[in-house]
């Protein structure tokens, strides 16, 4: 079953690029005005993965209850959200292993086309599902395609030398950056069901990389609730927790206002 969670649209939505995410779970897509770049409009469409095994189907379903998917974009970028990424210092990237790299961690991959950028010394090596893209490119003009780790770590990577983490939060999992004197140590994907789950991937990356409790700061965006059994549990164990302010300016659509907007900064403040 598709459960649209967020509709919310602009009157105007013409000289817009269109953005889709696409993971496991969900589907999201934005518009951006190309001068202003404000964002126009957003949707979030959650699933279960299973149906992704018919995606042509999925793909229908959504498309009939989708203003964004439906309408004409001059431009669609593609940023996939799934965990089939791996970073690679750039001095041991070759492009002609590059499967084996994803082979190493994930297995044997049944799609070969991948998506590769490169951030500061640090090539992030994306799979492409060859399928889903199929489905979109029937439809939309395909500009370009990266990962969503690449996505984040473009607004995470900074020229602070100092300890932090970023806690990225969809309905079922997190993507947790970890940076140990401004260098980047880990980028990963975490399921959970529980507050207890996010509190103990947490705890122990502090322990592994031997962060200091009480000095390393944690940036939290997208689907927490500062209300939340999650937001209480870690404030209570962590001392430097934040939600990650959002930009007001680049939300154009008034109803943006009616939430927290930083449900929707994971997916619209970072750049592609």
């Amino acid at each position: 079953m598709v459960r649209k969670t967020f509709g919310i649209y602009s009157e105007d939505i013409s000289d817009c690029d269109l953005f889709i995410e696409t993971g496991s779970e969900y589907i999201s897509c934005w518009c951006k005005n190309d001068q202003t770049k404000q964002v126009k409009a957003f949707e979030l469409f959650d699933f279960t993965e299973a149906l992704t095994n018919d995606f042509e189907n999925l793909l229908k379903d959504i498309r009939s209850d989708s203003r964004l998917l439906t309408a004409d974009f001059e431009k669609t970028y593609c940023i996939w959200g799934h965990e089939k990424c791996v970073c690679i210092p750039q001095e041991y990237y070759k492009d002609e292993i590059a499967s084996s790299y994803m082979e190493m961690i994930f297995g044997e991959c049944a799609e070969a086309k991948f998506c590769k950028d490169t951030i500061n010394d640090c090539v992030t090596l994306g799979l492409i599902p060859t399928t889903i893209l199929a489905e979109y490119s029937s439809r939309h003009t395909i500009s370009a395609n990266v990962h969503k780790y690449y996505q984040l770590l473009k607004g995470q990577c900074t020229d602070n030398a100092g300890n932090k983490l970023h806690l990225v939060f969809y309905h079922t999992h997190f993507i947790l950056s970890v940076f140990k004197e401004g260098s980047l140590q880990l980028i990963q994907s975490f399921s959970y069901k529980i507050p207890a789950d996010v509190l103990y991937h947490v705890l122990n990356i502090f322990n592994v990389y031997e962060l200091p409790l009480h000095e390393t700061t944690v940036h939290a965006n997208g689907m927490i609730d500062t209300a939340s059994p999650l937001y209480g549990t870690l404030r209570a164990y962590i001392n430097h927790f934040f939600i990650e302010p959002a930009d007001k300016n680049l939300f154009a659509a008034e109803v943006f206002q009616n939430y927290p907007l930083h449900y929707f900064s994971s997916f619209c403040q970072y750049d592609v």
